[in-house]
């Protein structure tokens, strides 16, 4: 009789998929005292909304916030799809191999105390986590954070306040931090996360596994992540030109310095590399590098509300002629163009504007940041209907009545203000069809107003929700606006090519 055919092994979304999406959870390590870290994670899902099944798990049983405790993996009536691990690391080996004879699905190991100290006992006791693997099961960690799926309704640690919303931004990061920073700006930023994970020592599930899965994951559309060395770099190179084909990477590589390479060794074990071969490696994939946190999340807005926008004209509108020329030098180095308008367009904005000390051309000074609002939206729809740039960013002009209020720029303005200020960005945006970014300014206030930094933010928001971009700063908007446009200006030309 035939041998049957062997049995293909699940993909990695398959394997990854249970750490996501679990029906079922335990928490190893709970404890009475409320501020022990499984306490607080057991809490947190709870609080998050976590629908499935929770166990808590501690040698001394009882019950706990309305949940009964269970001694041990082993007691379980059922084999969970996912184990958040709180021992101490010489135990947390033999806590493995309980998961792998329950069928445990997948593990997060948050210990610390493993290869990352750089002691020999840290990578003998590392390597004998390791020894506990089979293949029939998953490990995130140790030394990680957790990870964060708001669909899947599973929080890291201690993110109990995290968005419930979900949107189409990843991120993956060798770094807890730096998660935990990520997940919590995003809605601030205009999107909001599909799932945020931190993987540690990745003694197990490592940046290509996590990479794969994201490329293969349909709620993700944009690919973030912070890195400080991959474990197997042809393979993590293959894999972002591969996915990297149909989804933007923006990548954040830690330890391109000689102290940041120190610090990268004790965090998480990690060969950082050089700055030379990082370069060359990402411009060969097509994935997007970028120095930041602020980067990372600036450039992922860029690419939520610009999608696969890959024109290079840009209008700029501020108020002051210093602005107009640091403008023009911020979109010279991110690649993009700020062209002449013709003197047809520059008459019609001129029409509109002080006839002393304003400039029609491109850049436009409409010279002080409280314009009429009847000439501002005449500048903007002469601006976007000629058909001589791609997108317009307004800078530096107080759009909102409350705003100028507040800032006693009400009395200056020649007109009163109109209720629709705010609104014509998105009104431009909509009419034109032609992308919109603004501007808003920190610090708006010389008198430390709350106010008007709380009229800033609602600002922010509602232009946020009617998919206009903002950035704080004209440097940071060019920033990622040229990531967008090189990317995708590469991508086209590559498929072009082939």
């Amino acid at each position: 009789m035939a041998s049957p055919p062997p049995q293909s092994s699940p993909s990695i979304y398959e394997q990854l998929r249970p750490l996501f999406y679990p029906k079922s959870v335990a928490v190893v390590g709970v404890s009475q005292d409320a501020w022990k870290p499984g306490t607080t994670m057991l809490r947190a899902l709870q609080r998050f909304g976590f629908q499935g099944a929770l166990y808590p798990i501690s040698n001394r049983g009882g019950e706990l916030m309305g949940l009964q405790v269970f001694p041990s993996i082993a007691a379980l009536p059922e084999a969970v799809d996912l184990a958040f691990l709180f021992v101490p690391a010489p135990a947390l080996p033999s806590v493995v191999r309980e998961c792998r004879e329950k069928g445990v699905r997948t593990v997060v190991a948050f210990t610390g105390g493993f290869a990352e100290t750089g002691t020999e006992a840290g990578r003998a006791l590392e390597a004998e986590l390791l020894a506990e693997f089979d293949g029939t099961f998953r490990m995130v960690g140790p030394n990680c954070l957790g990870l964060y799926c708001p669909s899947g309704g599973v929080t890291q640690h201690p993110g109990e306040g995290y968005p419930r919303k979900s949107g189409e931004v990843s991120f993956i990061a060798q770094s807890g931090g730096i998660s935990e920073d990520f997940a919590r700006a995003t809605p601030n930023f205009g999107f909001y996360s599909s799932k945020v994970i931190s993987y540690g020592n990745a003694s197990d599930v490592n940046e290509c596994d996590l990479l794969e899965y994201m490329g293969a994951d349909p709620e993700t559309k944009i690919i973030t992540m912070y890195i400080e060395g991959p474990r197997n770099g042809r393979k993590f190179a293959r894999l972002l030109k591969a996915v990297g084909a149909d989804k933007p990477i923006i990548i954040w590589k830690g330890g391109l310095t000689p102290q940041g390479a120190l610090a990268a060794g004790s965090h998480t074990g990690s060969l950082a590399g050089s700055l030379e071969v990082w370069v060359a490696l990402l411009r060969q994939v097509g994935a997007v590098p970028v120095g930041s946190l602020e980067e990372v999340l600036d450039t992922a807005a860029a690419f939520h509300f610009l999608g696969g926008h890959r024109d290079l004209r840009v209008g700029y509108v501020c108020a002051g002629g210093g602005n107009s020329v640091a403008a023009a030098d911020s979109a010279y180095r991110t690649g993009l163009v700020l062209p002449r308008l013709s003197s047809e367009t520059s008459g019609k904005i001129a029409a509109l504007l002080p006839p002393v000390g304003a400039t029609s051309t491109n850049p436009v000074d409409v010279l002080a940041p409280m314009p009429a609002p009847s000439a501002l939206k005449g500048v903007l729809e002469a601006m976007a209907e000629s058909g001589e740039v791609d997108l317009i960013i307004v800078d530096r002009v107080v759009l909102s009545s409350e705003l100028r209020k507040l800032m006693n720029y009400s009395d200056q303005s020649p007109e009163p203000d109109e209720p629709w200020l705010s609104d014509i960005p998105i009104d431009v945006k909509k009419r034109f069809g032609l992308p919109v970014m603004v501007v808003l300014r920190e610090n708006l206030d010389p008198n430390g107003n709350v106010m008007v930094e709380a009229e800033r933010l609602r600002l922010r928001r509602y232009y946020q929700e009617n998919e206009v971009a903002v950035y704080p700063t004209p440097d940071r908007a060019f920033r990622a606006l040229g990531h967008v446009v090189a990317h995708n200006r590469r991508g086209s030309q590559s498929g072009e090519a082939s």
